[in-house]
């Protein structure tokens, strides 16, 4: 955790009260719980296990577990609607693998919890702009590779919206490996626009992959927080793609080697020590050297 992050989780308090229309009172009792969660936490937990705690706290003042649930599902059948024109995209590009790959971390822009803006539009230039994006960081040749030799993959989902590219990306996968057994994970509780049961079953993910639950309500993955089951899954696929900036957060240090992560770089302080601008999308082999702002 970095005091950095304060400011993005009040942040938060912020977005949601505007998005509900809160009266000012119930905007500042969130405000204030946020502030005295933060100011007595765990400076050595990650910014996604403390908001999992904040998140929680407001949940039960809001009355509602998932308050982002319609607009969540809006954007899941937005993205739908678009599937057959990206799927087309993916299957007459030059390199279908590089660009389904890259359509589905430009997609990471879907993030209620970041400090970016987004709508539609913004979301439909960055998908037709995704050919020719340059990933900051590009280990895709590797993650191909790995790919190859590979039995069981597991696919960490981050936001809602973005679930769709990442089930036209694990299709594209199934044409070329087809006797690899995906996973896609998702959260085990509602927190912010992050995917969970729900958005996997709207969007059809069972189609190309096992869905799993991590168990946990966390902004991303904390491994030690979900469940046996999860673990287990994780501890023994041969190859696990962690999808978003929360996931990053939540599992950098972890040793698995056979770990890639796929993510925008939302903030500096995950963009400056990879060396990357913000915003710039990255294909990262897992490596002992990553670690967190200072």
């Amino acid at each position: 955790m970095n005091k950095a992050c304060f400011e993005c989780d009040r942040q938060q308090m912020l977005k949601i009260s505007r998005f509900l229309n809160l009266e000012k009172q119930m905007q500042e009792k969130l405000l204030t719980t946020a502030d005295s969660i933060l100011t007595q936490c765990d400076m050595s937990k990650t910014n996604p296990e403390i908001m999992a705690g904040i998140w929680e706290e407001v949940t039960q003042i809001l009355g509602n577990k998932d308050p982002y649930e319609k607009v969540k599902q809006y954007y899941n059948t937005f993205m739908m609607s678009m599937s057959e024109t990206i799927r087309q995209e993916i299957l007459n590009s030059n390199d279908p693998f590089l660009v389904a790959l890259k359509i589905a971390i430009t997609g990471n822009l879907i993030d209620f919890a970041a400090k970016h803006t987004f709508n539609e539009e913004t979301v439909q230039e960055i998908l037709r702009n995704a050919e020719k994006t340059q990933l900051a960081i590009d280990d895709s040749a590797e993650l191909k590779r790995q790919l190859g030799a590979a039995k069981t993959l597991l696919y960490l989902g981050d936001n809602c919206g973005e679930i769709v590219l990442d089930k036209l990306f694990i299709e594209w996968l199934k044409t070329q490996y087809p006797d690899l057994t995906f996973y896609y994970g998702v959260r085990g509780k509602p927190i912010v626009n992050d995917v969970t049961l729900k958005d996997a079953a709207d969007v059809h993910m069972e189609e190309v992959a096992t869905v799993i639950s991590n168990g946990d309500g966390a902004l991303g993955t904390v491994l030690k927080r979900t469940s046996p089951e999860f673990q287990k899954i994780f501890d023994q696929a041969d190859l696990v793609l962690c999808k978003g900036q929360g996931n990053y957060e939540g599992l950098l240090g972890n040793p698995k080697e056979n770990l890639f992560f796929m993510f925008m770089a939302k903030c500096e302080l995950v963009a400056q020590p990879l060396g990357v601008q913000r915003l710039g999308i990255v294909c990262l082999k897992n490596r002992k050297q990553l670690k967190w702002g200072d």
